[in-house]
């Protein structure tokens, strides 16, 4: 009996394994269209997943052990969201939109509710976490071959695209530049964590740092000022969160050093550097005019989500709907475009005051959750280690990378972020349980 417990969940196991895969490639690949939705293999295997779950509950006469999950309070907001989503449709002017947003919300909580009920031990993660590495390497290796041959995979805005300023921009197997520019930001915690904790830390760096490089190159073709905005928060919060002061002093006196030197025997260099930095900054604070893509533009689009978010008395327009209403009842001018550009803000707009003081909740649970984890694992635990410093760091530079999408409500490797972070939480919970 109790080897047939351990195949089933074997078996469920490798099913969330190839549902998280495939998320990665979302419909890059294998799309079918169905009207207003499609399907692809990560939606298939999703609803496969559900399928055994269902039907061991019914083999098991109802029963449903859930003793294992200890990140209730996260799984329960969640919980929360989708509920309000579903009945905001009483209120939302386009239910179209409202269904399609309410399915999406409904695969990522499942998609962390399984991960959470079924990845409860630390090799489970360690999959998890190289699993995210090979996937971030496959998608670098596509964004490259977009670079430098001006092909795209046909699930991208620029394919078959003939200008040079659109023919070789990066966007991987995502439909625009800006979800894999996100993608790239949330992935480089990754790579420095495993550079940092792995076993073989000198084969690692040899490895790791070409794939930083690598990453860095990709993410300036994708020109994707709040990704750019979002490393150097990352980075940030290393230097002066995650290493000691010691270390802080040695890596500033080498960086001091660097520049003294390279003013001294080669100053064109980082004259070169400085003038492409200060014309990278004034780009922050430079007026645009008033076209497509501007800065201007995504300011009415959150002007326009505030008005409707007050006119709707802080309950929000209702799930998905944030861009009907902007695209028929805008009083700001936004030049065709729709989607506010901006998680927080859509969150926001879509929902309303107390959803999104909720996620705000969850968001900064999660972080001063890792944070206090990070403190107390011990460096022995190289695995435990590497896991929560990656994703502490990529939490923290998610504030800027998911203001660089035009939303992220359908994209996959969003959700499975959060997934491995709830995951880890509720691991390192039960672990210390266990202890106890």
């Amino acid at each position: 009996m109790v080897n047939k417990v351990i195949k089933e969940t074997s078996f469920k196991k490798f099913l969330l394994y190839l549902t998280i895969i495939s998320g990665f490639f979302g419909c890059a690949f294998l799309q079918y269209d169905l009207g207003p939705f499609s399907i692809f293999p990560f939606r298939i295997f999703l609803i496969v997943l559900w399928f055994f779950f269902i039907l061991s509950i019914l083999l098991s006469k109802g029963k449903l052990n859930i003793s294992q999950i200890k990140a209730k309070n996260y799984l329960l907001f969640l919980g929360i969201w989708l509920f309000y989503a579903i009945l905001s449709l009483g209120w939302a002017d386009y239910p179209v939109d409202a269904i399609r947003h309410i399915v999406f919300l409904f695969m990522g909580c499942s998609l962390i509710f399984f991960a959470v009920f079924y990845f409860n031990q630390l090799k489970d993660l360690n999959r998890f976490y190289f699993i995210w590495i090979i996937i971030t390497i496959s998608l670098m290796g596509i964004g490259l071959w977009e670079v430098f041959t001006g092909n795209h995979l046909p699930n991208s805005n620029y394919f078959g695209a003939t200008r040079s300023n659109y023919k070789f921009f990066p966007s991987s197997v995502f439909a625009n530049t800006n979800n894999f520019a996100a993608f790239l930001s949330l992935s480089m915690p990754f790579v420095w964590a495993w550079m940092r904790y792995g076993e073989r830390k000198w084969l690692n760096k040899i490895i790791g740092i070409p794939l930083l490089a690598i990453a860095f190159f990709s993410l300036a073709k994708t020109s994707s000022r709040a990704n750019f905005l979002a490393i150097a928060l990352e980075i940030f919060f290393i230097f002066f969160f995650l290493f000691r002061l010691r270390r802080r002093i040695r890596i500033g006196f080498s960086i001091g050093l660097i520049i003294i030197l390279s003013f001294i025997f080669l100053p064109q260099i980082p004259l070169k550097i400085f003038h492409r930095t200060y014309g990278f900054l004034k780009g922050f604070t430079t007026p645009y005019a008033l076209t497509s893509g501007s800065t201007i533009v995504r300011i009415n689009l959150i002007k326009n989500s505030f008005y409707f978010f007050v006119t709707h008395f802080g309950l929000g327009v209702g799930t998905g709907n944030i861009e009907y209403h902007i695209e028929h009842f805008a009083r700001y001018p936004t030049f065709g475009l729709t989607n506010p550009h901006n998680w927080w803000v859509e969150i926001l707009a879509d929902y309303g005051m107390f959803i999104f003081i909720g996620y705000l909740f969850f968001y900064f649970g999660l972080i001063y959750n890792l944070w206090k984890i990070w403190h107390k694992i011990k460096i022995t635990n190289r695995q435990e280690k590497m896991i929560c410093e990656a994703l502490l760091i990529a939490l923290i530079g998610f504030s800027f990378a998911s203001i660089s999408p035009s939303s992220i409500m359908a994209s996959e490797y969003h959700w499975i972020f959060f997934t491995f972070v709830l995951a880890f939480l509720n691991y390192f919970r039960l672990k210390s349980i266990s202890r106890v």
